[in-house]
C-alpha cells in the first residue's frame, strides 16, 4: 500500500470513527459508497482524483470494523443502567481566585451524604458550577451575581451507568452524543467519570434522549 493511499485511509477511518451516523448508514448498506466518497472528499478537501482510492478505503474499513463494532457496543449498551435527576442548574463564573475560593465554601455546605450534587468543570476561561435548584440561595449567598457569566435552569441530569470494562472501550462517548445530535437533542454538558457518563439536556428534550438511549442497543 502507498504512502497516499495509507494516509487516505488514516483520514477516512477518523472521519467514520467520528461520525455514528454515516458509519451505521454503511453498515446497514443504506448510503452509496460513490455519494459518501463525494462528500468525504468536500467535508475533508480532498482532490476528486482521489475518488477511487476513497471508495476501496470505505470498503476496507466496513469489512474491518462492522462486525468488531456490532459485538463491541451491543455488550456494553445492553447492560447500563440510566438514572435521571431533574431540577439542576448549569451555571457559569468568571475564573478567578475568588471564585475558586467561592466555590469551596459552596461545596462545604452542599450535602453530598443526603445526595445533593455539585459538580465543577473548570475551563480555561470559565468554571461552570451544577447544582440541584434548591440549594441556588445557598449559591447566591457566597457568589455575587456580577461573577455570574450563564445561569440555565430547568435541566435535568441523566446518568448512564456502565459496567466497568466499558472504560477502556472507545467510542462510547462519541455514540452517545451522536445519537443524541441525531435527534436534534441539544447537550448542554457532557461529563465523564468512568464507568458513568453523565448528560445534562433541557427538560423538554428528556423524553426524547431517553427514548435514544433506550434504543441505542438495537442502533448498534
Amino acid at each position: 500500500m502507498s504512502f497516499m493511499t495509507q494516509n487516505i485511509s488514516d483520514k477516512i477511518k477518523v472521519f467514520l470513527d467520528n461520525d455514528f451516523i454515516i458509519r451505521k448508514c454503511l453498515f446497514k448498506n443504506i448510503i452509496s459508497l460513490r455519494a459518501l466518497s463525494r462528500y468525504i472528499i468536500e467535508s475533508l478537501d480532498l482532490k476528486e482524483s482521489n475518488l477511487d482510492a476513497i471508495i476501496s478505503a470505505i470498503r476496507r474499513y466496513k469489512r474491518s470494523e462492522k462486525a468488531t463494532s456490532d459485538h463491541k457496543f451491543k455488550k456494553f449498551f445492553s447492560k447500563i443502567a440510566v438514572k435521571t435527576r431533574s431540577n439542576i442548574v448549569d451555571i457559569r463564573v468568571q475564573k478567578n481566585k475568588k471564585s475558586v475560593e467561592s466555590i469551596s465554601k459552596l461545596n462545604s455546605i452542599v450535602d453530598v451524604e443526603k445526595g445533593e450534587i455539585i459538580r465543577i468543570i473548570q475551563a480555561e476561561q470559565s468554571i461552570t458550577i451544577i447544582l440541584d435548584e434548591k440549594n441556588l440561595n445557598k449559591f447566591y449567598n457566597i457568589f455575587n451575581k456580577a461573577e455570574i457569566i450563564s445561569l440555565d435552569k430547568k435541566l435535568v441530569e441523566i446518568n448512564l451507568q456502565f459496567t466497568e470494562e466499558a472504560q477502556n472501550i472507545k467510542g462510547i462517548v462519541s455514540l452517545v452524543a451522536s445519537s443524541l445530535n441525531a435527534e436534534d437533542t441539544n447537550i448542554v454538558e457532557i461529563m465523564s467519570c468512568a464507568p458513568e457518563l453523565l448528560i445534562i439536556v433541557n427538560k423538554e428534550n428528556l423524553l426524547k434522549a431517553l427514548n435514544v438511549i433506550d434504543n441505542l442497543q438495537h442502533l448498534v
